[in-house]
């Protein structure tokens, strides 16, 4: 179960960028991440209640934690990754939210809770320089005058602040189980995304076709409830370093649906980036 978990979850996160640019022309950021938390919050809790032995009693500081996690994780994340999708290609997103285990893996270290070794060194290294060859556009002389486009600003910070989720739910009390956590989380995400969405609305609200339907569903079961109830439950069972390191895998799907589903060609420095940032996670997961 935690190698599917760690297989699957990355397949699902990958969809996250195809799908907005998939829907870049017809949904704002904010629109689509509520389409994908209301419902995802209506089903999980659905779900939630018709099953026995769910835990939805926690106090109060506890659910606000998690409320906030929710808001900051799924909220600020999502809507980060559909933002960059207006303005960079789903691969270019994909690779620099697969770097999120560098990120975790050098907190982990500087707490204390995980070992510097020259590997685990090694492949925050190599996942680094795979954000770099791939913001650069293959050419990382020019860092120093780049000017980087908004998609590619939009994914480093939602980014981050996955890194941020990652570090903090692992250490969160965790007294409810997965799926009413997951309900408190995706309805407060949902929350926080409305004042968004009502100034890109303007007072009209999508027209939805039924040819966009298969791409609102895959939001809903596959980038919201896949990816993040999966990543939440791998949290707890592997840990946040090899989680996280999974999530390298990402930009493997992603180049893959991208052409596929979307019609996006991939440079030469999208391959090289790809073998770097793969290449660090199998040196960060056995450090």
């Amino acid at each position: 179960m935690n190698l599917i978990l760690l297989a699957l979850v990355p397949a699902c996160f990958a969809l996250n960028p195809v799908i907005g640019r998939a829907l870049v022309e017809w949904f704002g950021s904010a629109s689509l991440s509520i389409v994908r938390w209301s419902l995802s919050a209506l089903i999980v809790t659905g779900l939630a209640l018709s099953r026995t032995g769910e835990v939805w009693r926690t106090p109060v500081p506890n659910v606000l934690r998690i409320a906030v996690l929710g808001m900051l994780g799924m909220g600020f994340c999502a809507y980060a990754a559909f933002e960059g999708a207006r303005t960079s290609p789903a691969t270019n997103i994909a690779l620099i939210y697969g770097c999120t285990s560098a990120f975790v893996a050098a907190w982990e270290v500087a707490a204390g809770r995980q070992r510097l070794s020259a590997l685990l060194m090694g492949g925050i290294a190599a996942c680094l320089a795979g954000v770099v060859l791939i913001v650069t556009r293959g050419h990382p002389e020019v860092i120093a005058t780049l000017t980087f486009t908004p998609g590619d600003l939009w994914a480093t910070a939602g980014m981050l602040m996955f890194v941020v989720y990652t570090i903090l739910l692992r250490r969160t009390p965790s007294h409810l189980t997965a799926l009413p956590q997951f309900a408190v989380m995706s309805a407060a995400a949902t929350l926080a995304l409305v004042p968004f969405a009502l100034l890109e609305l303007d007072g009209a609200l999508p027209q939805i076709s039924a040819w966009m339907l298969p791409w609102l569903a895959a939001a809903v079961l596959a980038t919201g409830i896949g990816a993040f109830l999966g990543y939440n439950v791998a949290l707890k069972r592997n840990g946040p370093v090899l989680t996280s390191a999974a999530l390298t895998l990402t930009p493997v799907y992603a180049a893959g649906l991208a052409m596929l589903l979307v019609g996006e060609q991939l440079a030469w420095y999208h391959g090289a980036a790809l073998a770097l940032v793969v290449a660090g996670l199998a040196l960060v997961n056995p450090a």
